[in-house]
């Protein structure tokens, strides 16, 4: 502390007597500079100095790049929304069965999709489906999502194929009208070799953990208990 103060009284006196060389006052005379160190007044006889403290950088001018963040699941190869509505994955069903017994209350079918392995899936995704034909305002229906049935090897074994398990929606409304679910009813009735366009996959916050010892609780209704097997099976 004693060597800094006497470094900035020097200064000071310095100061002052180069100002009373050019300028013949008696007055006392107050001048700045900046010194990269902190705050200090330094007070000689006939003149007053302030150092102010500057900051001091050896890279000022180069900004910081910030970089781009990189999902966790991304880099565990979870793929998301390879295919979007406007660009779907054009499958064909192979398989089309229905699971329910005749006299139970309402039906489910279990159906097979070709995927080529185009449509990279993990156990817990999801897939769209945009179904044929128009909606009453003239435009495309919109998609509608759907719990993968398979595991990610597919119901084969080989990776190419993708399995839904789907209940037919048919209720009545209020006006004693008897309306169908335009997507369920559409995966229902397919016929193999019908094309169906896939949209996905989506979905990361259900997927299996890594942790083989980790406990998982299954809660579901009756479609999402065929999910829950293959997740369990592969797991």
């Amino acid at each position: 502390l004693l060597t800094a103060m006497a470094a900035v009284t020097a200064a000071a006196v310095s100061l002052r007597a180069a100002t009373a060389a050019s300028t013949p006052s008696s007055a006392p005379q107050h001048s700045h500079c900046s010194f990269p160190c902190a705050a200090r007044t330094a007070v000689s006889r006939r003149g007053l100095l302030t150092v102010r403290a500057q900051a001091v950088s050896t890279d000022a001018a180069a900004a910081p790049v910030k970089e781009k963040k990189v999902s966790k699941k991304q880099e565990e190869g979870v793929v998301t929304n390879k295919f979007r509505p406007k660009e779907p994955y054009v499958g064909k069903c192979l398989l089309n069965t229905k699971i329910t017994a005749d006299d139970a209350p309402g039906e489910t079918w279990h159906m097979v999709f070709s995927t080529d392995g185009e449509v990279p899936y993990k156990e817990g995704q999801s897939i769209g489906v945009v179904a044929d034909g128009q909606d009453k305002n003239g435009k495309p229906h919109k998609l509608r999502l759907y719990s993968i049935a398979s595991s990610a090897l597919g119901d084969f074994g080989d990776a190419k194929t993708v399995s839904l398990c789907v209940k037919r929606l048919v209720y009545t409304n209020d006006a004693g009208e008897v309306v169908k679910g335009v997507c369920s009813n559409f995966l229902c009735d397919l016929k193999p070799g019908a094309d169906v366009n896939i949209t996905g996959p989506v979905g990361k916050e259900m997927l299996m953990p890594k942790d083989p010892n980790a406990t998982i609780i299954m809660v579901s209704l009756n479609p999402m208990v065929k999910t829950f097997s293959n997740s369990s099976i592969t797991n």
